[in-house]
């Protein structure tokens, strides 16, 4: 369970987003996804914003985490990742359905980017796995897909402004202002943060 949000409110999440409810029903079948099914998710993701696609991602990696033929390490896993999305970004997300405030994420893009290729190692590691439903199985490997999409298409230097806890500045007033990111922050003196080290488990 995550420490920050609740029950309650990643429920909400679940409900708005739609699709996790698709993806309950799909794994409780544990059969092949039909081929209009597999197409709609496809689709659905596609159309999603990134932070729409990392919440979905946390909410099918929750559902996933209960499949009993799942590695033990793996079920950890995809619930560390997944409670550490909902913290991360849910709070803001949620707000934003009350339109209390841009409905965008509270982490920086950088983060974001790097929680999508978590969650899309993750997807890849569960299909892999011989014993795990075929739904499962299928479902993985189109999260894995949308999951790296989204994390490659990410212009982070852009999209760190789209998604800064200070971003109710538009981001075309950003960019028509002189400050360059790039220029302010030395390119060969970056420090990586992956997900699992920068937070507290």
């Amino acid at each position: 369970m995550s420490d920050m949000i609740s029950d309650k409110d990643i429920i909400r999440v679940h409900f708005s987003l739609e699709v996790p409810v698709m993806i309950a029903e799909m794994l409780d079948r544990r059969t092949p996804l039909p081929e209009d099914e597999s197409y709609a998710l496809e689709v659905a993701l596609s159309e999603m914003t990134a932070e729409k696609c990392l919440l979905t991602a946390a909410c099918a990696a929750r559902y996933m985490a209960m499949e009993k033929f799942l590695d033990e390490a793996l079920q950890i896993g995809l619930s560390i990742q997944a409670d550490a999305a909902f913290d991360d970004y849910a709070p803001r997300y949620l707000a934003g359905l009350h339109h209390s405030m841009k409905q965008t994420c509270s982490g920086y893009a950088i983060y974001m980017q790097e929680d999508l290729e978590s969650f899309a190692d993750l997807f890849s590691m569960a299909a892999s796995l011989p014993d795990v439903s075929v739904a499962l199985h299928d479902i993985a490997i189109i999260f894995y897909d949308h999951c790296s999409a989204h994390a490659a298409a990410m212009d982070v230097e852009h999209d760190l402004f789209d998604y800064d806890e200070a971003g109710e500045q538009p981001a075309r007033e950003l960019e028509a202002s002189s400050f360059s990111f790039s220029s302010a922050v030395p390119v060969d003196n970056v420090i990586a943060f992956p997900a699992f080290n920068r937070r507290r488990v």
